[in-house]
């Protein structure tokens, strides 16, 4: 279903950046990163309360467990469109430290496979370990996205790769993420729902009506609402 719907975030254009908005690859780009970026803070954070707590709620424990895995699905769907598609891409116009950038893919890769047994775990006392894995995860995705952001700015792009290019690659890139990112009754709803204002806005303008009218709000409420408590 996720598929069929192409919601394609990369489409959408961040409005405060006028040169920005003229980029729907570089708005993309920014959205989904402040979208895993929030994600992965407030998992942070639960822990500390969780540790600070001796543990977690029972009623929080499913919701979290599921926000955890979107994000992990979130993030591996961004990575594989970057190495798939937007990478080799950039290549032929962009210098920029693509073998450090893949490393880091990969690197996060193994934690995020981590992740995937720490989130087993959750219920049983785990909070520590998964705060140690999300530890990780953090060290190495600020200082990834910021070489992202300043290598691939849309300046840069609009210098070598004009408007429909740009369009037809976020398209691209829209389609292959949608192919990875997980159930789309977790993953439009984390995507959603990890924006606030004008991204929020922007980022949902294009996706058909009956996905966000319907299907999120109405049809798939009762499978998201365990993670709601961490959601905007």
């Amino acid at each position: 279903m996720l598929m069929v719907l192409k919601y394609k975030f990369s489409l959408n254009m961040k409005r405060d950046n006028p040169i920005t908005e003229m980029s729907p690859v570089v708005s993309g780009l920014l959205r989904i990163h402040k979208i895993i970026s929030r994600g992965l803070n407030i998992s942070i954070r639960k822990c500390d309360e969780y540790l600070g707590n001796q543990g977690i709620p029972s009623e929080e424990a499913i919701g979290f467990s599921m926000y955890l895995s979107t994000l992990k699905w979130v993030t591996h769907s961004h990575h594989l469109s970057e190495d798939d598609i937007a990478f080799p891409y950039f290549k032929d116009f962009i210098d920029a430290p693509y073998n450090r950038l893949k490393d880091d893919h990969n690197d996060m890769a193994r934690i995020l496979d981590a992740l995937d047994q720490r989130i087993l775990e959750v219920s049983s006392g785990g909070i520590g370990k998964l705060r140690k894995v999300l530890d990780e995860f953090d060290k190495l995705w600020g200082p990834h996205i910021k070489i992202e952001e300043e290598n691939f700015t849309a300046e840069k792009l609009q210098g070598v790769i004009g408007m429909k290019e740009q369009a037809a690659l976020a398209e691209k890139l829209g389609e292959h993420s949608t192919k990875n990112a997980g159930p789309g009754p977790l993953a439009l709803p984390f995507l959603f729902y990890n924006l606030e204002g004008k991204d929020r806005e922007a980022f949902m303008k294009p996706i058909p009506w009956i996905a966000k009218k319907v299907l999120v709000p109405i049809i798939w409420r009762s499978q998201w609402k365990p993670m709601s408590t961490f959601l905007l």
